[in-house]
């Protein structure tokens, strides 16, 4: 569209300013109906965040996710419908993000992190087990021992079948060997979920039994809602052995929106306008002003000019929000944000023609390499001024956040 500009980026103060049978012998508390979440943490326009303490080894196992930055909840309690309870530790949760960091990282829908969720509280309530049958196992991080077979970890993955001892007492190859594909760790035996052929139009159930070809395929159905919530629950922006990324991201806008200029080449017949547009630019059409802009990731702002309000985040990547007014903005230089919170307004600062915010990226300066994979606008033809700028789609992909469907938001 025409009526949606920006300054293009060689004139923009902002290149790279300032340089996210059932196994209820051992769990009695999981047979009864579909899990909820009874003590949600709401984190402004109720994103969450979540800061998990990480234990040792012996009695609790070191998990392979730490949270760099996000809320202070270290537990959550489940209950099913038949009212048994159970509170999931920091450990737990740290094993939930490590499923769920290997998960976006391999690109994994949210329908797919929440089948490996379901799972991971059916087999084991998100423990990282080791077996009595299994000698070797003890000698690994663990947080309980059973006897089930040969089975080990929070998927209960059995050593005859899934890899050796030392691969699946690592929880990060545990994940990777549960979602399998063209990069798993199993090379399509046992199947892992991306393995199965048309396991998106599976029940979560199914796909989860598909897998685990358990005695009780439908004892995974109950963790449904529960699993769905720690999915929402577990963010901050966790790192994985400095390898991979996840975290949960908050929308920019309220639910509703439009996406009314994508990033790439596009024709515009105005002055100034950018010809390679390096963001997206997002609205309630047709083009409110004053509707509240929300930060994506935590961070500290770097840069308030006219046009730019640009946030660091503690990975070294820049968010940046263009258009708002500055006397709408509620958050300036050195400020320290969060996730979620508001931090203005969407407005018409020129070069624009109605009122939306411009999001976009760059990338440069970054620690994670999650982030430093994505592919920068000069590959894709853009100039080479756009050098650090990403997709901002993709990289909340990384988030869990599919911005904007194609069937359901875009304005041609």
């Amino acid at each position: 569209m025409t009526d949606l500009l920006e300054r293009p980026a060689e004139t923009s103060p902002l290149t790279d300013p300032v340089d996210e049978e059932t196994r209820t012998g051992r769990w009695k508390w999981v047979v009864a109906g579909i899990a909820v979440i009874l003590v949600p943490i709401m984190v402004f326009a109720a994103y969450t965040m979540f800061l998990m303490s990480m234990l040792g080894s012996g009695g609790g196992s070191a998990s392979s996710c730490t949270v760099s930055a996000g809320g202070v909840a270290t537990e959550l309690t489940v209950t099913t419908s038949g009212g048994s309870s159970r509170t999931l530790t920091a450990t737990e949760l740290g094993h939930a993000a490590t499923i769920l960091a290997v998960a976006r990282s391999l690109g994994v829908s949210e329908r797919g992190q929440q089948i490996a969720m379901m799972t991971a509280l059916q087999e084991s309530g998100l423990k990282m087990y080791a077996n009595s049958s299994v000698p070797a196992s003890l000698d690994y991080p663990h947080d309980a021992v059973g006897s089930d077979h040969d089975s080990v970890n929070f998927f209960q993955q059995r050593v005859s079948g899934w890899g050796s001892v030392k691969d699946l007492m690592d929880p990060t190859y545990a994940a990777r060997a549960f979602f399998g594909g063209p990069d798993g760790p199993n090379e399509g035996s046992p199947r892992g979920l991306l393995d199965i052929p048309g396991w998106e139009s599976m029940s979560l159930g199914e796909a989860a039994q598909t897998v685990q070809v358990s005695a009780f395929p439908d004892a995974y159905d109950k963790w449904e809602g529960a699993a769905q919530q720690i999915i929402s629950s577990v963010g901050g922006s966790v790192s994985c052995d400095s390898s991979v990324l996840v975290g949960q991201a908050a929308y920019p806008l309220s639910p509703g929106f439009n996406m009314t200029s994508g990033y790439g080449p596009r024709d515009i017949d105005v002055p100034n306008a950018s010809t390679w547009h390096v963001a997206i630019d997002l609205q309630h059409w047709p083009n409110p002003c004053g509707d509240p802009v929300y930060a994506i990731l935590p961070g500290t702002v770097v840069l308030s000019s006219d046009l730019w309000l640009s946030v660091k985040h503690p990975d070294g990547f820049i968010v940046s929000y263009l258009h708002m007014y500055k006397s709408q903005r509620l958050v300036d230089v050195g400020d320290q944000i969060t996730a979620g919170q508001q931090i203005g307004a969407t407005g018409n600062v020129p070069p624009s023609g109605g009122c939306h915010l411009d999001l976009r990226i760059n990338k440069n300066g970054t620690t994670n390499p999650a982030v430093a994979g994505l592919q920068e606008a000069p590959a894709l033809g853009a100039p080479a001024q756009y050098s650090g700028y990403v997709n901002p789609e993709e990289f909340l992909r990384l988030y869990g956040i599919e911005i904007c469907p194609p069937d359901s938001c875009r304005r041609p």
